[in-house]
Protein backbone atom coordinates (compact mmCIF):
# COMPACT_ATOMS: atom_id res chain seq x y z
CA UNK A 1 0.00 0.00 0.00
CA UNK A 2 1.39 3.66 -1.00
CA UNK A 3 1.79 5.67 2.17
CA UNK A 4 0.21 9.09 1.81
CA UNK A 5 2.29 12.09 2.03
CA UNK A 6 1.09 15.58 3.26
CA UNK A 7 -0.33 17.30 0.46
CA UNK A 8 1.06 20.24 0.56
CA UNK A 9 4.48 20.23 -1.30
CA UNK A 10 7.37 21.86 0.28
CA UNK A 11 9.87 23.72 -2.24
CA UNK A 12 12.03 20.61 -1.38
CA UNK A 13 9.60 17.96 -2.64
CA UNK A 14 8.49 19.36 -5.63
CA UNK A 15 12.10 20.06 -6.88
CA UNK A 16 12.43 16.33 -6.35
CA UNK A 17 9.27 16.02 -7.98
CA UNK A 18 10.25 17.86 -10.97
CA UNK A 19 13.55 16.49 -11.05
CA UNK A 20 12.36 12.53 -11.09
CA UNK A 21 9.24 13.31 -13.87
CA UNK A 22 11.99 15.19 -15.56
CA UNK A 23 14.21 12.32 -15.73
CA UNK A 24 11.96 9.78 -16.43
CA UNK A 25 10.25 11.95 -19.71
CA UNK A 26 13.97 12.33 -21.11
CA UNK A 27 14.80 8.60 -20.26
CA UNK A 28 11.93 7.92 -22.39
CA UNK A 29 12.23 9.90 -25.00
CA UNK A 30 16.18 8.57 -25.08
CA UNK A 31 14.74 5.17 -25.12
CA UNK A 32 12.32 5.81 -27.85
CA UNK A 33 14.63 7.58 -30.26
CA UNK A 34 17.20 4.45 -29.70
CA UNK A 35 14.45 1.91 -30.46
CA UNK A 36 13.54 3.82 -33.58
CA UNK A 37 16.76 4.11 -34.51
CA UNK A 38 17.60 0.58 -34.45
CA UNK A 39 13.88 -0.47 -36.02
CA UNK A 40 15.48 1.55 -39.02
CA UNK A 41 18.72 -0.28 -39.16
CA UNK A 42 17.15 -3.53 -38.78
CA UNK A 43 14.37 -2.37 -41.80
CA UNK A 44 17.46 -1.69 -44.58
CA UNK A 45 19.58 -4.86 -43.71
CA UNK A 46 16.27 -7.20 -44.02
CA UNK A 47 15.90 -4.89 -47.23
CA UNK A 48 19.41 -5.62 -48.72
CA UNK A 49 18.81 -9.58 -47.42
CA UNK A 50 15.63 -9.58 -49.61
CA UNK A 51 16.90 -8.34 -52.73
CA UNK A 52 20.04 -10.45 -52.22
CA UNK A 53 17.91 -13.31 -52.29
CA UNK A 54 17.23 -12.55 -55.66
CA UNK A 55 20.97 -12.83 -57.05
CA UNK A 56 20.61 -9.50 -58.84
CA UNK A 57 23.58 -8.10 -58.05
CA UNK A 58 24.98 -11.45 -60.31
CA UNK A 59 23.20 -9.93 -63.37
CA UNK A 60 24.53 -6.15 -63.71
CA UNK A 61 22.50 -4.77 -65.87
CA UNK A 62 19.20 -6.40 -65.35
CA UNK A 63 19.88 -5.96 -61.84
CA UNK A 64 20.72 -2.62 -61.96
CA UNK A 65 17.14 -2.23 -64.08
CA UNK A 66 15.12 -4.11 -61.66
CA UNK A 67 16.53 -1.91 -58.72
CA UNK A 68 16.13 1.20 -60.81
CA UNK A 69 12.09 0.02 -61.39
CA UNK A 70 12.10 -1.03 -57.16
CA UNK A 71 13.28 2.58 -56.49
CA UNK A 72 10.41 4.29 -58.97
CA UNK A 73 7.78 2.65 -57.53
CA UNK A 74 8.53 2.27 -54.20
CA UNK A 75 9.59 6.30 -54.47
CA UNK A 76 12.98 5.30 -52.53
CA UNK A 77 16.17 6.68 -54.05
CA UNK A 78 18.09 4.00 -55.87
CA UNK A 79 21.58 4.69 -53.69
CA UNK A 80 19.35 3.35 -50.44
CA UNK A 81 18.53 -0.05 -52.21
CA UNK A 82 22.03 -0.30 -53.36
CA UNK A 83 23.51 0.63 -50.01
CA UNK A 84 21.19 -2.09 -48.22
CA UNK A 85 21.96 -4.91 -50.29
CA UNK A 86 25.76 -3.36 -49.58
CA UNK A 87 25.10 -2.99 -45.42
CA UNK A 88 23.70 -6.96 -45.99
CA UNK A 89 26.63 -8.18 -47.20
CA UNK A 90 28.85 -5.94 -44.78
CA UNK A 91 27.52 -7.47 -41.85
CA UNK A 92 26.20 -11.28 -41.51
CA UNK A 93 23.95 -10.16 -38.88
CA UNK A 94 22.19 -7.00 -37.79
CA UNK A 95 24.41 -4.66 -35.93
CA UNK A 96 23.69 -3.06 -32.75
CA UNK A 97 26.26 -0.67 -32.77
CA UNK A 98 26.16 2.17 -29.77
CA UNK A 99 25.83 5.48 -30.94
CA UNK A 100 25.43 4.28 -34.88
CA UNK A 101 22.47 4.83 -37.03
CA UNK A 102 21.63 4.14 -40.43
CA UNK A 103 22.91 7.15 -41.60
CA UNK A 104 26.47 6.38 -40.14
CA UNK A 105 26.41 2.52 -41.92
CA UNK A 106 25.57 4.40 -45.01
CA UNK A 107 29.12 5.44 -44.97
CA UNK A 108 30.85 2.64 -43.38
CA UNK A 109 29.39 0.27 -46.06
CA UNK A 110 31.97 1.29 -48.68
CA UNK A 111 35.15 0.47 -46.18
CA UNK A 112 38.18 -1.24 -47.85
CA UNK A 113 38.14 -4.00 -45.11
CA UNK A 114 36.69 -4.91 -41.68
CA UNK A 115 39.40 -3.75 -39.39
CA UNK A 116 38.95 -0.22 -41.18
CA UNK A 117 35.33 -0.41 -41.12
CA UNK A 118 35.66 -1.37 -37.40
CA UNK A 119 38.10 1.24 -36.43
CA UNK A 120 35.44 3.90 -37.74
CA UNK A 121 32.75 2.20 -35.84
CA UNK A 122 34.63 2.43 -32.75
CA UNK A 123 35.05 6.04 -33.25
CA UNK A 124 31.77 7.05 -33.73
CA UNK A 125 30.72 4.56 -30.34
CA UNK A 126 33.38 6.63 -28.33
CA UNK A 127 32.79 10.04 -29.64
CA UNK A 128 29.12 10.31 -30.55
CA UNK A 129 30.20 11.34 -34.01
CA UNK A 130 27.32 12.53 -36.34
CA UNK A 131 27.09 11.13 -39.81
CA UNK A 132 29.10 14.62 -41.18
CA UNK A 133 31.84 13.86 -38.35
CA UNK A 134 32.35 10.72 -39.40
CA UNK A 135 32.73 11.95 -43.09
CA UNK A 136 35.37 14.32 -42.06
CA UNK A 137 37.14 11.22 -40.51
CA UNK A 138 37.20 9.39 -43.35
CA UNK A 139 37.86 11.71 -45.69
CA UNK A 140 41.10 13.36 -44.21
CA UNK A 141 41.75 9.31 -44.01
CA UNK A 142 41.64 8.83 -39.95
CA UNK A 143 42.06 5.30 -40.07
CA UNK A 144 45.18 5.64 -42.46
CA UNK A 145 46.99 7.64 -40.21
CA UNK A 146 45.91 6.16 -36.94
CA UNK A 147 48.18 2.96 -38.67
CA UNK A 148 51.42 5.52 -38.63
CA UNK A 149 53.88 5.14 -36.00
CA UNK A 150 53.64 7.67 -33.49
CA UNK A 151 56.37 10.15 -34.66
CA UNK A 152 55.11 9.94 -37.99
CA UNK A 153 51.38 11.17 -37.38
CA UNK A 154 50.59 14.59 -37.87
CA UNK A 155 49.04 16.39 -35.49
CA UNK A 156 46.46 19.28 -34.92
CA UNK A 157 47.64 22.62 -34.10
CA UNK A 158 45.03 24.69 -33.07
CA UNK A 159 45.50 28.35 -33.69
CA UNK A 160 45.53 29.78 -30.72
CA UNK A 161 43.23 33.02 -29.20
CA UNK A 162 45.30 35.99 -28.84
CA UNK A 163 42.29 38.86 -28.80
CA UNK A 164 41.29 39.29 -25.19
CA UNK A 165 37.83 39.91 -26.15
CA UNK A 166 35.24 37.58 -23.84
CA UNK A 167 38.07 36.83 -21.95
CA UNK A 168 37.41 35.22 -18.09
CA UNK A 169 39.25 33.89 -15.20
CA UNK A 170 37.69 31.25 -13.05
CA UNK A 171 38.00 28.74 -10.72
CA UNK A 172 37.59 25.17 -11.80
CA UNK A 173 34.75 24.16 -9.56
CA UNK A 174 34.58 20.44 -10.91
CA UNK A 175 35.82 18.13 -13.64
CA UNK A 176 32.82 16.65 -15.47
CA UNK A 177 34.41 14.81 -17.88
CA UNK A 178 37.22 15.16 -20.29
CA UNK A 179 35.94 17.98 -22.65
CA UNK A 180 34.13 19.68 -20.12
CA UNK A 181 34.22 21.67 -16.79
CA UNK A 182 32.04 23.86 -14.42
CA UNK A 183 33.47 27.06 -13.43
CA UNK A 184 32.82 29.72 -11.28
CA UNK A 185 33.59 32.55 -13.70
CA UNK A 186 34.41 36.34 -12.36
CA UNK A 187 32.31 38.72 -14.66
CA UNK A 188 34.10 41.78 -12.64
CA UNK A 189 32.35 44.36 -10.55
CA UNK A 190 32.27 41.28 -8.04
CA UNK A 191 29.98 39.51 -10.27
CA UNK A 192 30.43 35.59 -10.05
CA UNK A 193 28.81 32.93 -12.44
CA UNK A 194 28.37 29.03 -12.48
CA UNK A 195 28.83 28.00 -15.89
CA UNK A 196 29.82 24.22 -17.39
CA UNK A 197 32.13 24.98 -20.31
CA UNK A 198 32.62 22.71 -23.02
CA UNK A 199 36.20 22.73 -24.40
CA UNK A 200 36.56 24.40 -28.04
CA UNK A 201 37.27 22.28 -31.59
CA UNK A 202 37.63 19.09 -29.20
CA UNK A 203 36.02 15.61 -28.42
CA UNK A 204 36.78 13.26 -25.60
CA UNK A 205 35.44 10.03 -25.47
CA UNK A 206 32.50 9.05 -22.97
CA UNK A 207 33.22 8.83 -19.54
CA UNK A 208 32.13 5.49 -18.83
CA UNK A 209 34.77 4.54 -21.63
CA UNK A 210 38.27 3.12 -20.50
CA UNK A 211 39.68 6.24 -23.10
CA UNK A 212 36.76 8.43 -21.45
CA UNK A 213 38.07 7.93 -18.50
CA UNK A 214 41.42 8.19 -18.95
CA UNK A 215 40.91 11.69 -20.28
CA UNK A 216 38.81 12.65 -17.30
CA UNK A 217 41.34 12.00 -15.10
CA UNK A 218 44.30 13.53 -16.80
CA UNK A 219 42.15 16.53 -17.06
CA UNK A 220 41.37 16.41 -13.13
CA UNK A 221 44.93 16.10 -12.40
CA UNK A 222 46.40 18.97 -14.04
CA UNK A 223 43.86 21.11 -13.08
CA UNK A 224 44.18 20.51 -9.26
CA UNK A 225 46.65 22.47 -7.99
CA UNK A 226 45.82 25.59 -10.06
CA UNK A 227 44.67 28.67 -8.07
CA UNK A 228 42.53 29.89 -11.36
CA UNK A 229 42.08 29.37 -15.08
CA UNK A 230 41.18 31.63 -17.84
CA UNK A 231 38.55 30.66 -20.54
CA UNK A 232 37.87 32.85 -23.41
CA UNK A 233 34.32 31.91 -24.20
CA UNK A 234 32.71 31.23 -27.85
CA UNK A 235 29.22 30.18 -29.16
CA UNK A 236 26.53 28.16 -27.25
CA UNK A 237 26.49 24.53 -28.53
CA UNK A 238 23.19 22.41 -29.32
CA UNK A 239 23.41 21.01 -25.68
CA UNK A 240 23.21 24.65 -24.34
CA UNK A 241 26.80 24.98 -23.19
CA UNK A 242 29.44 27.43 -23.93
CA UNK A 243 32.35 26.81 -25.88
CA UNK A 244 35.79 28.02 -24.70
CA UNK A 245 39.24 27.69 -24.93
CA UNK A 246 40.76 27.24 -21.40
CA UNK A 247 44.53 28.43 -20.30
CA UNK A 248 46.30 27.67 -17.07
CA UNK A 249 49.61 27.93 -15.55
CA UNK A 250 51.25 26.54 -12.04
CA UNK A 251 53.68 29.26 -12.20
CA UNK A 252 51.87 32.39 -14.04
CA UNK A 253 49.68 34.54 -11.55
CA UNK A 254 48.54 37.04 -13.69
CA UNK A 255 45.78 36.78 -15.69
CA UNK A 256 47.11 38.31 -18.93
CA UNK A 257 50.24 36.45 -18.85
CA UNK A 258 48.18 32.85 -18.50
CA UNK A 259 45.87 33.87 -21.22
CA UNK A 260 49.03 34.96 -23.56
CA UNK A 261 51.64 32.40 -22.06
CA UNK A 262 49.93 29.69 -20.24
CA UNK A 263 49.33 26.07 -21.30
CA UNK A 264 46.65 25.56 -23.45
CA UNK A 265 44.45 23.14 -22.31
CA UNK A 266 42.56 22.60 -25.56
CA UNK A 267 45.73 21.50 -27.57
CA UNK A 268 47.51 19.91 -24.83
CA UNK A 269 45.25 17.08 -24.99
CA UNK A 270 45.33 16.98 -28.75
CA UNK A 271 49.11 16.76 -28.16
CA UNK A 272 48.24 13.91 -25.66
CA UNK A 273 46.13 11.89 -27.88
CA UNK A 274 43.52 12.13 -25.73
CA UNK A 275 40.31 13.61 -27.62
CA UNK A 276 39.96 13.60 -31.15
CA UNK A 277 39.71 17.31 -33.06
CA UNK A 278 36.29 18.51 -34.25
Amino acid sequence: MVKKKNNILTASRYSKLLADVRKLIEGGRQRAAEALSQELVNTYWLVGQRIEQEGLTDRAHYGQAVLQDLSNVLDVPLRTLQQSVAFFKAYKTTPRGRNLKWAHYRELVGMRSVAERRWYEEQVSMHKLTRDQLLVLIKKGAYQENLLPLDQKKIKQLKRPIKPSYVYKAMVERVVDGDTLLLRMDLGFQVFKEQRIRLAQINAPEIDTEEGRKAYEYLRNRLAEVDFVIVKTHMIDIYGRFLGDVFYSHKLKHRDNVFLNGEYLNQELIDEGLVSVL
